[in-house]
């Protein structure tokens, strides 16, 4: 999927650090993101970390404001300093994506961590976006309507989008998403 130059970008890193350099790897890679915070449109760095049997799997999030921004990061001196680094302290190459727009609220941690994943098609993410949506707005319109009733409209929408979104980002998506998993990636290890 292409972005323009204006829309916000994520990058994706899942990286394994070899087995006896996850200290050093995480040292390393809180040296990149403090670096990359001194970029133009850095939005912020995001790191989960998955504790498994076979190897340490970690998830890099980070969001740049625009595909300009986060590409001069990344042809930077000083980024390629610090992925060597990373890099000699690693099992394997990290695996990167690069998403916009909506697909970035749908995680990809359910999948096996050597298999490559698609993003789902738009009309699986619009489906899943609809009962969200749906599911969010008519309880929570139903729960406030009385107590907004003297607000003006655009306060009563300010306020009602305002606990619709995050339920909707934090709660909703994630929820359905994983509820329905196997009709979002059809080919992917369960």
């Amino acid at each position: 999927m292409s972005a323009t130059n204006s829309d916000p970008v994520t990058m994706v890193v899942t990286a394994h650090p070899a087995p006896g350099n996850q200290k050093e790897w995480e040292e390393t890679l809180t040296n990149t993101i403090q670096a990359s915070l001194k970029f133009p449109g850095h939005l912020g760095t995001t790191v989960l970390k998955q504790e498994s049997t076979r190897k340490p799997t970690y998830q890099i999030v980070l969001r740049f404001d625009q595909l300009e921004n986060l590409d001069r990061w990344k042809s930077s001196p000083e980024r390629e300093h610090w992925i060597s680094k990373l890099h000699a302290l690693e099992h394997c190459p990290p695996a990167i994506t690069h998403n916009t727009g909506l697909e970035t609220w749908f995680e990809l941690t359910h999948h096996d961590e050597q298999q490559q994943v698609d993003h789902p098609p738009k009309y699986k993410i619009a489906v899943i976006v609809w009962i969200a949506v749906y599911v969010s707005v008519i309880p929570i319109i139903t729960l406030i309507r009385p107590y907004m009733s003297e607000l003006h409209f655009l306060l009563a929408s300010a306020i009602t989008t305002t606990i619709t979104v995050p339920l909707m980002t934090w709660v909703m998506i994630p929820l359905l998403s994983w509820m329905l998993k196997g009709w979002m990636y059809p080919g992917s290890k369960k």
